[in-house]
């Protein structure tokens, strides 16, 4: 017994509107159908289909179903509707009444065509004979012999052929009953989401129900054909019609990878009821066992979304070959999230996460890259209140890392924030005011612990006009500890105030030019920010959640230089930066932007992180600049760099120039370098040139790959290749992906030989219209190839 549970429909239409369809519909009229209807059921040739219907699926197929009484030839309901019947001849017999010679029955929307037919008029049920046709919106139905109930909607035929437009399915039946509640009885019969004259993969079935008003199709004795051999045998099997929800066994998940062997899953659905539902997996591992996956997912409007789920691999054998000292090869992961909005002032976030040792998501998670790039895992509960003036955040939160050499960062149990809630209204004083108490523990006994308490207080007063602003702060801000452990002989109750002041203003400037061809109006922005900070001394002070910032276009305009609350730098600065933009002068569309600026230091910088770090003597930054272009829908540059003028060299740049066409083609072109500097600390050299691309090589092949190369160790560090094969009724995917296994954080030994290259294969097979197997492709893709949109491609 085989249950297949919904997934994401099988075709992509999206391209095309509702009012499309309708319009490109309504000019096929019955003249121009009726010839190829009476062949092919009612399949119209890609070069009679009007141009807006032409979607991917309509290429593929090189034409599609077009249903004559869809849009507006829709008619009335016939529960309503007299019937109305005409033939060449016709006779009565008491109540019945025989018609021969190009029959039709009409009834509303609902149709009957027919060489012979015979009616009762009292029970409004009758019997047809040769060349049958029953047409209601979305179906056609085909035979040679054939009753039907006209007050039901009921219909009987004998070898019977019928069309489900809007599932793009048709099939053949040796007797097919019609039922009122848009249910098909199939008996002996056959289903596909080929073209007609095409059966690249037909379902066979003793019998067969399709149920169009839920939406599933149920088959028994099934018997599924791929190039007409069999291939799979069923004696129960469900399937979807549409993308509704519903229990059952999803297609299995198969791929291959060097960390586990062969890895086949296989989903099963649970639809428990409209608010909550269950996705249990078991998958088997090759070198590993069987790991046991399940989701649980709950929606209530008072108690907020809920998802908890997890994993468990009983002795995995390669772990416990990889690690013999380890006395339990049992690995596990849970994960519990949570969203609740309450009547708009209260909001709870649970994001939590725990796994049994630091490599389990590595070693299992083999379809998903990021989570080799996972340094830890988030622990954290969070409940808000927002008021009219306060914003009151009350939060619990700590990390599990993932590698062993990764410190055991702090925890905070608790942290309150209280936060005025600023309307920021121009030409008025508006208050500032922040409050934050935070207590930090740890479980190793070798780094201070204790409770932090930041406070701000100050006022802003914000000018705009059109032609510019200028907002001007001043605000005051106090940080102390009370310390249950502390490093050495250092202060147990250190602190810190520093007063800060800053103006910040720009101006807009415009005029109207041309850009490529294009009326365009051009902007200039130039933009100055003076910061004040007072110093004061912090050498006695932890570092719980602090780092100094990356430097970039936009920390140029921030009033601080340090994340966390740990610090209160001082400064005595000005920033300075311009922007220049074009806009499409009709649409208002951005074309094109650019931003260069520079901070200009009048004294040293004497607060950092490291209390024995030296004092920041440069008297000005680096130029940070960035520049993005977007001259049409199709091609985008995006690109910020760092230049240091006092040593001529480029500390940090990158390039990503990507391009899409309407064919689904995806090119991406991106360099990225970085160079180590003493702001920011663990940081390795990164010189590494990035391609990839989803390139279609005709209307069924298409390639793709992605190539990700280190200049500096001059070789391939990731890279991807795959290809695949689309057709009207089926799609193939396969996919190798190559990577080295590199500690996280750390900086790559290329000649190492104990570093090792892993490798990971995924193979996907879409049967549509009836699912497929292998969503891990996807999952790899859509992290490889920007701009690929997965949902996109599902046909």
């Amino acid at each position: 017994m085989l249950l297949l549970a919904s997934a994401a429909a099988a075709q992509d239409d999206s391209a095309v509107t509702p009012a499309d369809a309708d319009n490109a519909a309504a000019v096929l009229t019955e003249e121009a159908i009726a010839p190829r209807v009476g062949a092919t059921l009612d399949w119209v040739p890609i070069e009679d289909v009007p141009e807006p219907l032409r979607d991917v699926s309509c290429r593929l197929c090189e034409g599609r179903y077009i249903d004559p009484q869809g849009g507006p030839n829709a008619g009335k309901n016939p529960e309503s509707a007299p019937i109305n019947a005409r033939a060449r001849s016709s006779e009565l017999e008491g109540n019945t009444v025989r018609l021969s010679g190009g029959v039709e029955v009409t009834q509303g929307y609902r149709e009957f065509s027919s060489d012979e037919a015979s009616i009762d008029r009292e029970t409004r049920a009758g019997t047809l004979e040769g060349n049958i046709e029953l047409r209601e919106p979305g179906v056609l139905l085909r035979g040679e012999r054939g009753e039907f109930d006209s007050q039901t909607g009921e219909a009987q035929m004998e070898n019977s052929q019928f069309v489900l437009h809007e599932q793009h399915l048709r099939g053949s039946a040796a007797l097919l009953a019609r039922e009122s509640n848009e249910l098909l009885r199939i008996k002996d019969g056959e289903l596909t989401f080929c073209a007609p004259g095409d059966n690249d993969w037909l379902l066979q079935t003793g019998e067969l129900e399709l149920d169009l008003e839920r939406g599933v199709g149920t088959a028994r004795d099934a018997t599924l054909r791929a190039g007409g051999y069999p291939i799979f045998y069923a004696p129960w099997l469900s399937f979807p019609l549409d993308d509704r929800r519903r229990s059952g066994l999803l297609f299995p998940a198969v791929g291959s990878d060097s960390r586990g062997g062969i890895d086949i899953a296989v989903p099963a659905y649970l639809n428990l009821a409209p608010n909550y539902d269950l996705l249990y997996s078991p998958r088997y591992i090759g070198q590993r066992g069987l790991n046991h996956e399940f989701n649980a997912r709950y929606l209530d409007p008072f108690n907020g979304n809920w998802e908890v789920g997890g994993s468990y691999i009983g002795n995995d054998k390669q772990y416990a070959d990889d690690f013999p000292d380890e006395p339990d090869a049992n690995r596990w992961l849970a994960v519990v999230k949570h969203q609740g909005n309450y009547g708009g002032r209260w909001r709870s976030l649970i994001n939590y996460s725990k796994v049994s040792d630091v490599d389990l998501i590595r070693d299992l998670e083999t379809s998903r890259l990021d989570s080799r790039r996972d340094v830890n895992l988030l622990q954290l509960g969070q409940v808000k209140y927002l008021g009219d003036d306060w914003l009151v955040t009350l939060q619990a939160q700590q990390f599990q890392p993932l590698a062993e050499d990764i410190r055991n960062d702090y925890k905070k149990l608790p942290q309150i924030t209280a936060q005025y809630r600023s309307h920021g209204e121009p030409f008025t004083l508006n208050p500032i005011g922040m409050v934050q108490y935070s207590n930090f523990d740890t479980d190793t006994d070798l780094i201070a612990t204790g409770q932090r308490l930041y406070g701000e207080a100050g006022v802003t007063y914000p000018m705009s006009w059109q032609y510019g602003f200028l907002r001007s702060t001043a605000k005051y801000r106090v940080l102390e500890y009370s310390l249950n452990r502390q490093i050495g002989s250092l202060d147990e109750n250190p602190g810190a105030r520093s007063g800060l002041a800053s103006i910040d203003g720009g101006l807009f400037f415009e005029r109207n030019t041309q850009l490529a061809g294009k009326n365009v109006v051009q902007t200039l922005e130039p933009r100055l920010f003076y910061l004040y900070s007072q110093y004061d001394e912090q050498t006695d002070q932890p570092d719980f959640d602090s780092a100094e910032l990356t430097f970039n276009y936009n920390q140029l305009f921030r009033d601080t230089r340090f994340s966390g609350r740990d610090r209160l730098d001082d400064a005595n600065q000005a920033a300075i930066g311009i922007t220049t933009r074009f806009l499409d002068e009709s649409t208002g569309d951005e074309l094109f932007n650019a931003s260069i600026g520079q901070i200009v230091y009048f004294t040293n910088r004497r607060v950092r992180l490291n209390a024995f770090a030296p004092e920041l003597d440069r008297s000005s930054s680096e130029l940070a600049g960035e520049f993005n272009f977007y001259p049409n829908d199709r091609l985008s540059m995006r690109s910020n760099l760092q230049y240091d003028p006092s040593t001529r060299k480029m500390n940090a740049g990158n390039l990503l120039a990507s391009y899409t066409r309407d064919d689904d083609t995806v090119f991406n072109v991106g360099y990225t370098f970085r160079r180590p500097i003493s702001l920011v600390r663990n940081q390795p050299t990164t010189d590494q040139v990035n391609l990839s691309t989803y390139y279609p090589i005709n209307n069924n092949w298409r390639a793709f790959l992605a190539w990700n190369y280190s200049l500096e160790a001059n070789r391939s560090v990731e890279d991807m290749v795959g290809i695949e094969y689309d057709s009207c009724c089926w799609q193939v995917r396969l996919l190798h992906l190559r990577y080295f296994d590199t500690a996280r954080e750390a900086i790559p030994d290329f000649d190492s030989p104990n570093l090792d290259r892993e490798h990971v294969t995924q193979i996907q097979v879409v049967l549509k219209g009836l699912g497929g197997f292998g969503d891990g492709v996807e999952q790899l893709m859509g992290d490889m190839i920007q701009g690929f949109n997965r949902l996109a491609y599902r046909r």
